[in-house]
């Protein structure tokens, strides 16, 4: 196959209704996926519910910002700029794709007749994708899945009660940022004088 005849890739992003909650306020839900089409004529077809069912009548308009012009690249490059856009395009805090995670950090006061030397609490802290309330619950339920526990043992042993005062007030929109959050916040408490379990 010669290069004039090869198939040209692309990505597009198109903005959509609210179909799923917005992860963040301000951003909306997109649709992300890699095409061989004109922007415009694919954008039309999707809208009609072609490929894709659950986007009928719920098209908004294409996002030539966002989209990358079909042009003469191998399929796996194509599919590699598509997981950069989605990528991106969700730490930034859009909805792409129906997906609607979200992390936050959360703290859980610990018995301080555990520890020696507690300082002004002692408190563990933590990352996650489900709800606060719930991730406290695994741990003092000492959850665990086929695979795993999804408890740490301190918490199932000397938790007290969730301190979401304590906790950093923002939301984050992929695991790595939310990771550092938890590390940094860690570091942060343990500043104040708290001793400090978890935040890896």
């Amino acid at each position: 196959m010669t290069l004039e005849t090869q198939l040209q890739y692309g990505v597009i992003v198109i903005e959509l209704k609210d179909v799923v909650p917005r992860r963040d306020p301000s951003l909306p839900n997109v649709y992300v996926s890699v095409t061989t089409m004109d922007l415009e004529q694919r954008t039309e077809l999707l809208n009609k519910g072609r490929s894709s069912a659950w986007l009928k009548n719920n098209v908004t308009s294409l996002r030539n910002d966002l989209s990358i012009a079909p042009s003469l690249i191998a399929y796996d490059e194509a599919k590699d700029l598509e997981r950069s856009v989605i990528n991106t395009l969700r730490s930034q805090g859009y909805t792409v794709n129906r997906n609607t995670d979200i992390w936050t950090v959360y703290v859980i006061e610990l018995d301080s007749a555990a520890t020696t030397n507690p300082g002004k609490g002692y408190v563990y802290v933590g990352e996650t994708m489900k709800s606060p309330e719930a991730r406290f619950a695994e741990h003092i339920g000492r959850a665990s899945n086929s695979k795993t526990k999804l408890f740490a043992s301190v918490v199932a042993n000397h938790g007290k009660c969730l301190r979401m005062d304590l906790a950093p007030a923002g939301k984050f929109f992929d695991k790595e940022a939310s990771k550092q959050a938890e590390f940094e916040w860690a570091e942060y408490l343990r500043s104040l004088g708290y001793k400090v379990k978890g935040g890896h």
